[in-house]
């Protein structure tokens, strides 16, 4: 059963809007869950998901924010990968079309979120096909870099002011390219930044 979150302040339990993420991968997760306790927020959920794909991730959180206060706010993180591989690129349309429906909020990686990090160290990242490209990129700044590594903010940590101001051109720059694309239509491509943005507001 569902928390309330608007109970006595008594109970100890938060007041307030609640910001609920849903993440794909362990590399989101663990990165989302080191930054809320480095900020010491209370007011942001990492939830627990039994998706990793688009669709029923948005699909997911839509049925939580159902029986949520409607001050809460939703976001899910999942990367691209590679929309030429079967029925990856009507799963994304889908997935925006579901969101855009609910009020979710999408935190899109572009090939996938190791180019979120990669911005931790460059203002210009490639275009990838994949993430395994992605990764052996990222290998060049963190050479024992791995999926799902449980440490990657600590690493990160001191560079993330770059980043979000890498980030925040690049989307920029996308927009002003291709002003008429879909977000999963952009490589290299990460709305992470805004995510984060979103837990700062929250707090």
């Amino acid at each position: 059963m569902r928390k309330n979150n608007f109970i006595p302040r008594g109970k100890g339990r938060r007041v307030g809007p609640v910001l609920h993420i849903y993440c794909e991968g362990e590399t989101e997760e663990s990165y989302l869950n080191a930054y809320k306790r480095f900020r010491k927020y209370s007011g942001c959920e990492i939830e627990p998901s039994h998706h990793t794909d688009p669709v029923g991730l948005v699909k997911e959180a839509i049925r939580t924010k159902e029986s949520s206060p409607s001050s809460d706010c939703y976001w899910v993180a999942y990367d691209l990968e590679d929309v030429s591989l079967g029925n990856k690129r009507q799963a994304h349309e889908e997935a925006y079309r579901l969101a855009e429906a609910n009020g979710i909020n999408i935190a899109l990686s572009a090939i996938s979120v190791e180019v979120w990090l990669l911005l931790h160290f460059t203002p210009t990242p490639k275009t990838y096909l994949n993430s395994d490209d992605a990764v052996r990129a990222l290998r060049g700044h963190l050479p024992n870099y791995a999926k799902g590594n449980s440490g990657i903010f600590e690493k990160v940590r001191e560079i993330l002011p770059s980043a979000k101001k890498n980030a925040d051109a690049l989307h920029r720059r996308q927009e002003r390219n291709n002003p008429d694309s879909k977000p999963y239509e952009r490589n290299p491509y990460t709305s992470f930044h805004l995510l984060l943005n979103a837990i700062d507001q929250i707090k």
